[in-house]
C-alpha cells in the first residue's frame, strides 16, 4: 500500500472503521422534483458511494498486510442503508454497524455519530472516502478528526482516488 509508510503503525493489529454512505447510484439519470425543491429519490436505484467503495477496498488491503485485524463498516442513516452495509460485508468488512437516523443529515451530525462509534468500539484507524457524490460536502472527515483530536491525512491510492485516513495520537 503506497498510502503511508508502514513504519508509522506500531507492530500490532489495528481496529479499523470505514464509513459508508448510501447514495443514488452514479449511473442513474437524476430528475428534479415537480416542486423544484430537490431531486426525485423514490423508486431510484441506490448504492454505496463510489469513494466509500474505494475506502473499503483500501481497508481490506490493510488487513491483508496484517496492519489491521478488525474491519468495521459504519453507516449513519435510515433502514434503507442496510443494503450498503451488506455490500461492505460482501467486500470484506468483518462487521457492520448502522446508526439509525434520518436520511437527510448534516455533516456535523454524521461526524458526531461516527466519533461516538470510534470511542465505543475502541477504533484506532478511520478510513473514509474523500466525499459523497450526492452532496459533495467533503466535510465529515475533517469534522470527525477535529472531534476526536486525531491526525488526518489525505492521500491518493493506487488508482489516483483520494482517501482520508485518521489515526489516534
Amino acid at each position: 500500500l503506497s498510502l503511508l509508510p508502514l513504519s508509522i503503525f506500531p507492530i500490532m493489529s489495528l481496529r479499523l472503521l470505514v464509513g459508508v454512505k448510501r447514495v443514488i447510484d452514479y449511473a442513474v439519470k437524476i430528475r428534479v422534483r415537480p416542486d423544484a425543491l430537490g431531486i426525485v429519490k423514490d423508486n431510484v436505484k441506490h448504492s454505496m458511494n463510489p469513494f466509500d467503495e474505494i475506502a473499503v477496498e483500501e481497508a481490506g488491503r490493510l488487513r491483508e498486510k496484517k496492519i489491521a485485524d478488525d474491519l468495521l463498516a459504519v453507516t449513519v442513516g435510515s433502514n434503507a442503508s442496510q443494503e450498503t452495509l451488506r455490500t461492505a460485508l460482501a467486500m470484506g468488512a468483518d462487521r457492520a454497524l448502522q446508526v439509525v437516523a434520518a436520511d437527510e443529515l448534516e455533516p456535523r451530525v454524521v461526524a458526531s455519530a461516527l466519533a461516538e462509534v470510534v470511542k465505543r468500539e475502541n477504533i484506532q484507524l478511520v478510513v473514509l472516502g474523500k466525499q459523497a457524490i450526492d452532496d459533495d460536502c467533503n466535510q465529515v472527515a475533517q469534522m470527525l478528526a477535529g472531534k476526536l483530536n486525531w491526525a488526518q491525512v489525505r492521500k491518493r491510492n493506487l488508482r489516483g482516488c483520494l482517501l482520508v485516513l485518521m489515526w489516534w495520537r
